[in-house]
């Protein structure tokens, strides 16, 4: 690492920004195309990596101690990186997850349920279905990661969606072409 001796903590992501930079305009699509895939890959890991251990530390250590830390300035610097441990901009994040929410919320409409934002914490969206979505089998795994796709187009923060337990029971999903009733309609008497 030619020089990475004499970089101060600080100019760090300047250079490996300087560098991607070189690597994406460099000519050569497919050497591009790798540089941008493991630049990806090492943003995924490392936001997933620190907001999972800024979880623990909340729930550890609590809140105060976790705005000590971010304090300091390599760790501060770290954690504001990946927008973590602090509330950079509620009201934007907030913007931002309900367009990709409404995105989905056709869909979601269509079945008779509704999604509602509980909370939002370091790129984790905390949500609860309601109306038919509530304990339908469907929703755990259609409606979620319609939402976790939706997200990830739209907020670079985010992390992952939590759904809050359903308060009934499992039930099937609804019938194509909309809610069931429960009442069957036969054929016109002539």
């Amino acid at each position: 690492m030619g020089g990475s001796d004499e970089l101060a903590y600080g100019e760090i992501l300047d250079r490996v920004a300087e560098l991607a930079t070189g690597l994406l305009e460099c000519g050569d699509d497919r050497l591009a195309a790798d540089a941008e895939e493991l630049l990806d890959w090492l943003d995924v890991y490392h936001r997933e990596g620190l907001g999972r251990f800024v979880e623990m530390v909340r729930q550890w250590r609590g809140e105060l101690f976790l705005e000590q830390a971010a304090l300091d300035p390599v760790v501060g610097e770290l954690l504001a990186t990946y927008s973590l441990g602090t509330d950079t901009d509620p009201a934007a994040a907030e913007r931002v997850i309900q367009l990709a929410l409404d995105e989905v919320r056709p869909y979601i409409h269509s079945h008779g349920g509704e999604v509602e934002v509980r909370s939002v914490v370091d790129g984790v969206v905390r949500l609860r279905m309601h109306g038919t979505c509530n304990g339908c089998t469907a929703a755990d795994d259609t409606v979620t990661r319609r939402i976790e796709v939706a997200l990830r187009e739209h907020w670079i923060d985010f992390r992952r969606v939590d759904m809050e337990e359903h308060t009934e029971a499992p039930h099937p999903p609804p019938a194509p072409g909309g809610v069931s009733t429960g009442l069957e309609i036969g054929p016109r008497p002539s």
